[in-house]
């Protein structure tokens, strides 16, 4: 069984201390800038889309992920670089990765262009401040290519803690959560498909609108990846969780945005005995 009270050491492994990062050495950079190299393919089968907002403490981590990445099938990386003011374009710049940049600002549109611009058949939709295991959307691509009738694939996280909180209030967190997620059958299951770990068919999320960022900002929502997935599961199959032994990580600060894991705890079973609306998820 995984050890859920602890962050596992591949983890720890993609850790910098942002107040160090003109210290990252060059032989290092070069390291995660060559695991990168991978995804400058001509003709990819897969989109690895992620959006970034001023993501300079968080990125430089999650590239060293991706760097260690083993996909099955030509990938590319894409980075939306949604107006940043910080160091993020520098660090894809170091980095090699290929980005694109998105001045209207808010992650809907970020995600929409993304969309838009990737060339592969697949999106894997990802995240600038999250974690993932070198499997991280094969299986993902796998389920999509041999069922036609599932429209969004979507996977297991953990948080990374912070000082704030310490790994085993986390992880009961998640246990609670996942009482929750496993409950839910049909449309409802567009609430567990997050946006940093899910993947879908590009084409069908353009014939549904794909993020329809001009009348999720309009209404204030804020859950633009369960509104894609949502669409999908109406016009196009089902949502289906796709089990893996690795986890993806993420940041816990949109939870602790909440004031404390307390309350965001709280929060979830009111929000799924009251019925979940997707502006609150």
């Amino acid at each position: 069984m995984i050890n859920r009270f602890t962050t596992p050491d591949w983890v720890k492994r993609h850790f910098f201390d942002f107040r160090n990062y003109d210290k990252v050495t060059v032989a290092k950079a070069e390291i995660i800038k060559r695991g990168l190299s991978k995804f400058n393919v001509a003709d990819p089968v897969a989109s690895i889309v992620i959006p970034a907002y001023n993501e300079e403490e968080n990125l430089l981590s999650t590239l060293s992920s991706f760097s260690e990445l083993r996909p099955r099938v030509p990938t590319e990386l894409l980075v939306v670089n949604n107006n940043s003011n910080d160091r993020t374009q520098e660090i894809l710049d170091r980095l090699g990765v290929d980005s694109i940049f998105q001045p209207v600002q808010g992650r809907t549109y970020a995600r929409q262009l993304g969309l838009e611009k990737a060339r592969g058949k697949f999106i894997l939709s990802a995240d600038a401040d999250s974690i993932y295991p070198p499997d991280w959307g094969n299986q993902f691509i796998q389920t999509l290519f041999n069922r036609d009738n599932v429209a969004v694939v979507y996977g297991r996280y953990s948080f990374i803690p912070t000082r704030r909180v310490n790994r085993i209030g986390l992880a009961m967190h998640e246990f609670g959560g996942e009482l929750m997620f496993n409950r839910r059958k049909g449309i409802d299951l567009c609430i567990n498909a997050v946006g940093f770990n899910t993947g879908f068919r590009k084409a069908q999320a353009l014939a549904v609108g794909g993020y329809d960022p001009e009348k999720l900002e309009f209404q204030n929502q804020r859950s633009e990846d369960g509104w894609l997935a949502q669409s999908l599961y109406k016009e196009y199959g089902e949502i289906v969780l796709v089990h893996s032994d690795n986890r993806v990580w993420t940041s816990d600060r949109r939870l602790l945005d909440e004031g404390s894991l307390t309350k965001a705890s709280m929060n979830r079973v009111f929000r799924y005995l009251n019925g979940t609306n997707l502006a609150n998820t």
